[in-house]
């Protein structure tokens, strides 16, 4: 196996540059990299959101693919995350939260799991994962802003449901 653009005795290409979800950029955008060894993967990334919850959320993810030596793959993966939030209250006016409350940035880490599947054209990859995660809020958190952080692990970084689409290119 080598780094230098050759692909592996198996193969699958060892490094690979990623864009985070390109269809859903006006919410959160981000990319990362990833070394892959035979049939497991180690991935940093990193996601800007910018909904209700704007901030940033760093990721260290590990893939590991079933024994497969077809185009198409299927994997099982492990994240750690951590970031930042900021709660913007005026992003709420749809919801009759005229309050215009800014509050943050919060600190919060959290992990998750799932399955995935990666499209292989050559050089070009989709991939596609869902899982669940949870991230934790600080343990000094203030009572009165958990009213505020209401939507926070439905939407935005803290979302438990860890649906993702990324556009790669291998080497």
């Amino acid at each position: 196996m080598t780094f230098n653009g050759v692909m592996a005795k198996d193969g699958k290409y060892t490094l690979a540059v990623h864009i985070t979800n390109p269809l859903g950029a006006y919410t959160k955008y981000g990319g990362g990299a990833e070394l892959r060894i035979r049939q497991s993967a180690w991935m940093i990334s990193s996601v800007k959101y910018n909904g209700i919850y704007a901030g940033k959320q760093f990721r260290f993810e590990y893939q590991k693919y079933f024994k497969t030596y077809k185009k198409h793959e299927n994997f099982f993966y492990v994240k750690l995350c951590g970031g930042d939030a900021t709660y913007d209250g005026s992003k709420l006016s749809l919801l009759d939260d005229k309050t215009k409350v800014i509050i943050g940035p919060v600190n919060y880490v959290g992990g998750g799991a799932g399955i995935g599947r990666r499209l292989n054209y050559k050089h070009f990859f989709l991939m596609f994962n869902l899982g669940a995660k949870y991230v934790f809020l600080p343990p000094d958190f203030p009572d009165e802003y958990h009213e505020r952080f209401r939507y926070f692990y439905s939407t935005g970084p803290g979302a438990i449901i860890d649906l993702n689409m990324r556009l790669g290119f291998q080497f």
